[in-house]
């Protein structure tokens, strides 16, 4: 992926404090709501550590679609998807 702005992968959680950090350690992500239950606060955390790993991902689809002429509601959903994550929708 080239010329993200976002800090980074890859990012962990740390389900103690409900905190997503970057690789290096020392820089915060983003910390979960208390205003759920700790099941809960746990699952976004894990899913907000893997935000990079699935953006990747996502792009990396988006441009074998592209490469192959693929169309339908899956590689469309993916474009949307990414233009979204990268501020473009």
């Amino acid at each position: 992926m080239n010329n993200t702005l976002h800090t980074p992968a890859p990012w962990k959680c740390d389900l103690v404090s409900l905190k997503i950090w970057a690789n290096d350690g020392n820089t915060e992500i983003a910390r979960t709501s208390s205003d759920v239950s700790i099941s809960e606060e746990e699952a976004n955390a894990r899913l907000i550590s893997a935000a990079p790993d699935l953006l990747q991902i996502v792009a990396d689809y988006v441009l074998l679609c592209d490469l192959h002429d693929y169309v339908g509601a899956v590689p469309d959903a993916a474009r949307e998807a990414l233009c979204k994550a990268k501020g473009e929708a």
